[in-house]
């Protein structure tokens, strides 16, 4: 059996449904995959997300056929922020995130959330200086953020979205840090809206 690999999650099964019938006009043969308890509870997948699969081998053609921007995240990069998500329990944890190239994470700098809240966060403005010092000292830059869902998955909230952000970095959202098994996604917050990226995280 050929092993399948995910494309991209999707909130809601009809967006899925949508990347579906995009892939299969281009050729590509693609599956939804749901968890919803065999049809017994149709809304379980909120909970997961809808999971948008394909062949290994045709990965990369369905990321551009579906315009989906692909970002390398080490796994000691994915668990620092998993870290710092748990310990700022119950507040939301952020910090920044550095980038070596464009599209490759290379480190995480965890920061202090100054507004203390389970529902929003600001980033201590002094350690965010720091982090770009620190950023150009190493010859990288700052390309993103990071922040946690203490009990919600990690889609943007209307408040992460009205709190708006540069569109050129990527906004990485780990969660539910409590209540499930949390996971970490990551967009573009673009004039049109939030734009998912695949995260590739591993070594």
């Amino acid at each position: 059996m050929t092993a399948l690999v995910t494309v991209n999650v999707y909130p809601f099964v009809s967006d899925a449904e949508i990347a579906h019938a995009r892939l299969s006009a281009d050729g590509i043969a693609s599956v939804i995959s749901v968890e919803n308890e065999g049809g017994l509870n149709p809304g379980f997948y909120r909970e997961y997300g809808v999971r948008l699969e394909v062949k290994r081998g045709d990965l990369d053609d369905a990321l551009a056929s579906l315009g989906i921007e692909r970002i390398h995240v080490p796994l000691g990069a994915a668990r620092a922020m998993a870290i710092h998500a748990l310990g700022s329990t119950p507040n939301e944890a952020c910090g920044l995130v550095l980038f070596s190239g464009e599209r490759a994470v290379s480190f995480v700098c965890c920061l202090t959330n100054v507004d203390a809240s389970p529902e929003r966060f600001t980033i201590d403005p002094v350690e965010h200086h720091g982090a770009m010092v620190f950023a150009a000292a190493m010859g990288w830059t700052v390309g993103g953020m990071f922040h946690s869902h203490v009990r919600s998955d990690p889609f943007p909230s209307p408040a992460d979205v009205a709190g708006g952000g540069d569109p050129d970095w990527v906004h990485f959202i780990i969660g539910p840090v409590t209540g499930g098994k949390p996971a970490l996604r990551g967009y573009r917050f673009l004039d049109s809206g939030p734009v998912e990226v695949s995260l590739d995280i591993g070594t």
